[in-house]
């Protein structure tokens, strides 16, 4: 019997980056390069149960290591593996070759943009001190050109709370933008520097937010999907469970760094509280059980809430970067607009 079933893999390619984003969590990564045998043990171990799986494609910024993601996209491709194959990435070093790459092997990419350039460059630094909106817009362009759609994940801080609305309007404006997923700030590596939005003034702004989409989308005659939105409908209509999203409380996450020791959780890589082993040697079900039942225990609280049901339950990472038990307010206001915007619009099963 395989020892877990990881239904999502994330391979952080390297802890190398050439942004330097004031919020980064990554920031602490060990900044190696990955070797594609590392790489390609990590994706043995998560095949094992034959199950579908997400191969996510992380980092640092992983088209640094490009050589590597190609390998173990070969080698899903060979081994014809039920996996999904996720790239998030800066956008700066995309080619047309890289391009067509990612499209013709079916790589679904993530770009992460925090606003408009004005916006984006208070926030998303490249490793000279730059703004980094030109070189994230270029990228992008080269996805367009090559009818390339993609997702955009804004990172929201009380710096860029109030201009969310621009975020969706300059998608509609680039349109190759199918998704966009709003995270709030995590207080690990560089975001212990910033603070997360007000609750209050979240709520309101993401009302804000999809009237806009909804005036967009019936000028245009397509529609934006936004990952909170989304998450509340399959909720209910039951087709997805509660922590459905969190699957280092499920058992079933595997996040690896550059030199294959592995983690229950991205946002935590380095805490040997979470480390559960490494491709060598696989995971360990002792550290795996420890991790999910003190995840389960931490999160008790989500499940005396009145909007459970809809919302799934919170991030823990999110929540313990913050020192405090209990709910992040500023991610139960996130949730919260959702719900009511999902309501709304009649989408959601009943």
């Amino acid at each position: 019997m395989p020892e877990s079933k990881i239904k999502m893999l994330v391979l952080s390619l390297t802890g190398k980056c050439n942004f330097a984003c004031r919020y980064c969590y990554a920031a602490d990564h060990d900044k190696q390069i990955m070797l594609a045998e590392t790489a390609i043990k990590a994706v043995r171990l998560a095949a094992q149960s034959g199950e579908r799986f997400v191969i996510q494609f992380s980092g640092g910024e992983p088209l640094l290591n490009f050589d590597c993601l190609k390998a173990v996209v070969q080698y899903a491709t060979d081994n014809k593996l039920l996996a999904d194959l996720q790239l998030q990435t800066n956008a700066s070093l995309l080619t047309d070759d890289i391009a067509v790459f990612l499209f013709k092997n079916k790589v679904a990419i993530g770009i992460s943009m925090d606003g408009k350039p004005a916006m984006n460059d208070k926030l998303r630094l490249t490793s000279h001190g730059d703004g980094a909106s030109n070189a994230i817009l270029h990228g992008l362009e080269i996805l367009k050109r090559n009818n390339i759609a993609v997702g955009l994940t804004c990172v929201v801080t009380s710096e860029n709370v109030s201009r969310l609305p621009e975020v969706v309007d300059f998608s509609y404006y680039l349109g190759n933008i199918r998704k966009i997923g709003f995270d709030i700030l995590r207080g690990q590596g560089r975001g212990t520097a910033l603070q997360p939005p007000p609750a209050n003034e979240l709520h309101q702004v993401m009302q804000l937010v999809y009237e806009r989409a909804e005036q967009l989308a019936k000028l245009t005659g397509y529609r934006i999907i936004f990952a909170q939105k989304e998450r509340v409908d399959l909720l209910a209509c039951h087709a997805a469970c509660e922590f459905g999203h969190c699957y280092a409380m499920n058992k079933q996450a595997a996040f690896v760094d550059s030199a294959g020791d592995i983690y229950a959780c991205s946002s935590l890589v380095g805490n040997s509280e979470f480390y559960i082993g490494n491709v060598d040697d696989g995971i360990d079900k002792s550290l795996l059980n420890k991790t999910s039942i003190a995840i389960k225990d931490y999160m008790l609280f989500c499940r005396s809430c009145k909007d459970f049901k809809l919302c799934g339950g919170g991030c823990f990472s999110r929540w313990y970067g913050t020192g405090d038990r209990g709910p992040h307010l500023s991610e139960c206001a996130l949730k919260r607009a959702s719900i009511a915007a999902a309501q709304s619009s009649n989408n959601n099963c009943h």
